[in-house]
């Protein structure tokens, strides 16, 4: 049964990649060596547009009934339908392959063991533990994380 639910995130995980992944991210976070961060952009991922509910409505077993700004995090973004399910989705520039590696490289595998999942971006991985997909495209770094149940 819980194929139901993995099925899902990992088609939220392609799109992210291939929508918000690939759209300009103005005032992206830069990850050059020696180069300092810029700030996020002061809109949210919401605001901006970067992932429309058309985008998430199949992924859900209804159509997105609220779009919701995460507070304290402008980078990230939850589509909720009338009952029960929600996807979160956060684009995070700037962050390359330093997330996806941790995963990667089994030194998250004490708190969340996790596997590749191959053709999402550049570097992705599913987590065994938790409801969540980790995807990289470039320095963009999308996280998909379904409520737990």
């Amino acid at each position: 049964m819980l194929y139901l639910y993995i099925i899902p995130l990992t088609i939220a995980a392609f799109v992210c990649t291939t929508t918000a992944c690939t759209q300009s991210t103005p005032g992206a976070a830069s990850s050059v060596p020696g180069k300092p961060l810029a700030s996020a952009p002061a809109e949210s991922v919401c605001d901006r547009n970067l992932i429309a509910p058309q985008d998430v409505n199949g992924l859900l077993d209804q159509p997105v009934a609220k779009i919701k700004n995460i507070p304290g995090d402008p980078q990230s973004c939850e589509f909720s339908t009338a009952g029960f399910s929600s996807l979160t989705i956060s684009v995070r520039p700037g962050h390359d392959m330093a997330a996806v590696g941790m995963y990667t490289s089994g030194k998250m595998d004490q708190y969340e063991k996790s596997v590749p999942l191959a053709g999402v971006g550049d570097a992705a991985v599913r987590s065994l533990s938790l409801n969540r997909i980790v995807a990289r495209k470039g320095d963009l770094l999308c996280e998909i994380t379904g409520r737990a149940w």
